[in-house]
């Protein structure tokens, strides 16, 4: 997902026009360009949130969604585009009714899989652990992924399907989470110590597509080096994009690391001062077949204080503001999907994303 620069100018009272700058040096696909609903009541007065289309250069409609983020107030306006390095390229917003398009985002709470809850785009899957699950003993907070080598929604097939253990043609979990962060979850950390939470309590769905998929989870209390402590993380998938956008809100400032499980070999990437912590999972072989490498990453919009192995997971060691509260950047890669299918290319993968942090395409409303 891309946060875009905004400025404005004048306009005419049906219609408005977007330009998007790109001012590097990096090609940009698939960014998503988000609007302020602000600014587009002003140019255009008789805009709603359901009467209100996207259109490119040549007049077509593209694909496009309001954001709410839980409330009833929409906030913006968001779509996707590619632009080429040093490129620009525009669209119009403008009145009219919204094309049915295929949604490239999902999620739910799984009941049928003991309140497990599931999130994908076109590109990857991923999974936290709910209730029923802790109930029966099985205690983890962390991060888990599906791989996937198609761009179909998958999570409802595999669920029914009950056989997602075994690629299939389509992918499939050969991811192992137990009682650690997983796949780039964040806890409290002090001391070489980390304070593990238990599995979500509660969920609610703030945006459901087709282009972003937002949701947040509330924690139990739990001890830390600071004693009790409640946590909710929300979590936003865009379209076409492998990184998660996370915030975690604690309920007070603390110490915190985002980690990655480790396993027997791999290749663990460290760059603290630039903000980045990822791995190059092993050769998977369950099932005595070769399930390629898994690869995640973890980008904090600055730097981290420092990058530890502490023979489970590879640790990235930062803090969070004085609210409680931390963002940062999740993403996965699978080796046999085919786009990514080395760790040389999965750190050029992350310092890619970093830079598009630093450098946001430039976004006018005219």
């Amino acid at each position: 997902m891309v946060w875009a620069v905004l400025a404005v100018s004048c306009s005419s009272a049906d219609k408005v026009k977007v330009s998007i700058n790109n001012d590097t040096d990096m090609m940009r696909k698939a960014a998503t360009i988000e609007v302020d609903w602000q600014k587009i009541s002003q140019k255009i007065p008789d805009a709603t949130p359901d009467k209100i289309i996207v259109k490119s250069q040549n007049g077509k409609q593209v694909p496009s969604q309001v954001i709410y983020h839980g409330g009833n107030t929409p906030l913006s306006l968001i779509f996707q585009t590619d632009v080429a390095p040093s490129g620009s390229i525009f669209y119009t917003v403008e009145t009219g009714e919204r094309e049915n398009f295929q949604p490239k985002v999902f999620g739910r709470f799984v009941p049928e899989r003991k309140d497990d809850f599931a999130w994908e785009n076109d590109i990857m899957a991923f999974r936290m652990y709910g209730p029923a699950l802790e109930a029966t003993g099985e205690i983890s907070n962390g991060i888990d992924i599906w791989v996937k080598k198609t761009q179909n929604l998958i999570i409802d097939k595999w669920y029914k399907e009950d056989d997602y253990h075994r690629d299939h043609g389509e992918g499939m979990d050969c991811y192992k989470v137990g009682r650690t962060l997983g796949a780039g979850a964040m806890a409290p950390f002090q001391n070489d110590s980390l304070y593990l939470g238990n599995n979500y309590v509660s969920y609610k769905i703030l945006d459901q597509g087709p282009i972003r998929f937002t949701f947040e989870l509330t924690y139990a209390p739990y001890e830390t080096y600071d004693g009790s402590v409640t946590e909710k993380r929300i979590i936003s998938l865009d379209a076409s994009d492998r990184f998660n956008k996370i915030t975690e809100q604690y309920s007070k400032p603390l110490n915190v690391a985002t980690g990655i499980v480790l396993r027997d070999g791999g290749y663990k990437i460290e760059d603290a001062a630039n903000g980045i912590i990822g791995y190059w999972e092993p050769q998977n072989n369950d099932s005595g077949t070769n399930n390629g490498h898994t690869a995640i990453g973890v980008i904090m919009p600055g730097a981290m204080n420092s990058t530890i192995d502490d023979g489970k997971h590879l640790l990235g060691i930062t803090a969070t503001d004085n609210n409680g509260e931390a963002t940062y950047y999740m993403g996965a890669a699978w080796s046999n999907a085919g786009d990514i299918t080395s760790e040389k290319e999965w750190s050029k993968t992350l310092n890619n994303k970093k830079n598009e942090l630093l450098h946001p395409l430039r976004v006018i409303i005219e």
